[in-house]
């Protein structure tokens, strides 16, 4: 059994080139080389692969046949991948990393985060980024765990022993429930009011975690992520603290109404940067880091 002699990327460039300029011409000077060398890079590459990829009759250009629009299209696909190849083998002789692994407190307002995470795409088109939500102190447990190198979370769940921390603010916290709700209609809350109401509150697995923070009053439910809690919240079946941002919209549409309380003024969620000391980040991690630390 013969077997076909292997096609080159050097041949798909060509045909690539034939087809953006339209001519063999035009490919050749694009190229620098002879003309009757780009004519003879199609004519094999045709015979490798068994199929006529231009008409050359009846026109003074050569045009696509079907099956060489195809195959352009798969070629465009190919050399696509083998650029970002080049471009990520660039990076690792940089010294870039192979990929920068991000966790994120569910605190931190998403419109931040994207516009950052945006900007760092177009900077390191070439590093991959893994990036994990987590709530209260599951972002301590990933950065020691080495499952994340960065970390973004709150001091009041994090201890610093063997991490570099970088303090970048806070989130402004703000007591919320449906307009219909009671504490809502009630505009300022007597002393003690909020005490009767149930609350909804953002924490850990109990087998991780036991501690709560915020709680006032007597009838509580727990919940494990900040999407749940604004749902429950939206459905009337509490009041709680949310983090501005997340219920600004929903402020605005009506759907959901600031609480005057007494017992809880809610405040700012600090946030931190994290990462081990031992091991800091990369440059592209580094950029990252620095970003989320301007003010």
């Amino acid at each position: 059994m013969s077997i076909a002699p292997a096609l080159s990327f050097d041949q798909l460039q060509v045909l690539l080139t034939v087809a953006e300029t339209g001519s063999f011409a035009a490919a050749a000077r694009r190229l620098n080389r002879a003309t009757s060398a780009i004519s003879y890079a199609i004519d094999t590459l045709e015979h490798q692969l068994g199929v006529a990829l231009f008409d050359r009759g009846g026109t003074r250009k050569p045009k696509l046949t079907p099956a060489g629009e195809a195959v352009v299209a798969e070629a465009r696909l190919i050399t696509h991948d083998v650029d970002r190849l080049r471009a990520r083998v660039r990076g690792l002789l940089e010294r870039l990393e192979a990929e920068v692994s991000l966790v994120i407190d569910q605190m931190v307002p998403t419109d931040h985060l994207t516009a950052i995470l945006r900007v760092f795409h177009t900077v390191f088109p070439t590093v991959p980024l893994r990036l994990c939500t987590a709530a209260m102190g599951e972002v301590e447990r990933l950065i020691r765990s080495g499952s994340c190198g960065i970390g973004i979370g709150s001091p009041l769940h994090m201890n610093g022993s063997g991490l570099t921390l970088i303090q970048i603010g806070g989130v402004p916290i703000i007591p919320v429930a449906r307009p219909d709700h009671p504490l809502a209609l009630a505009g300022r809350s007597k002393v003690g009011a909020a005490r009767d109401h149930l609350q909804i509150v953002l924490s850990e697995p109990v087998e991780i975690d036991r501690r709560t923070y915020g709680v006032v009053a007597g009838d509580v439910w727990r919940v494990g992520d900040l999407p749940t809690k604004r749902a429950l919240l939206l459905a009337g079946l509490g009041w709680g603290g949310m983090p501005e941002p997340m219920v600004r919209t929903d402020i605005e549409a009506g759907r959901l109404s600031p609480l005057d309380l007494p017992d809880y003024r809610g405040g700012e969620y600090p946030l931190q940067i994290a990462y081990k000391t031992d091991t800091p980040p990369g440059p592209a991690g580094q950029w990252l880091v620095e970003r989320f630390a301007k003010p």
